[in-house]
């Protein structure tokens, strides 16, 4: 019963984690079209040639 209380806990907190490392370490900003992850500094997407919203 305590080994599987532990492992859900450290499932738990390994999402947490994934989440808040993701929260923290943002790459730049998402495409709108094409849903790829671009520099926040590019006036258009290097994907789709689409303008990127401010």
């Amino acid at each position: 019963m305590i080994f599987t209380v532990v492992l859900v806990l450290i499932f738990v907190l390994a999402v947490v984690g994934i989440f808040a490392y993701q929260k923290i370490y943002n790459p730049g900003r998402l495409c709108k079209t094409c849903y790829r992850v671009v520099p926040d500094k590019i006036p258009s997407c290097p994907y789709c040639d689409t303008e990127i919203e401010w």
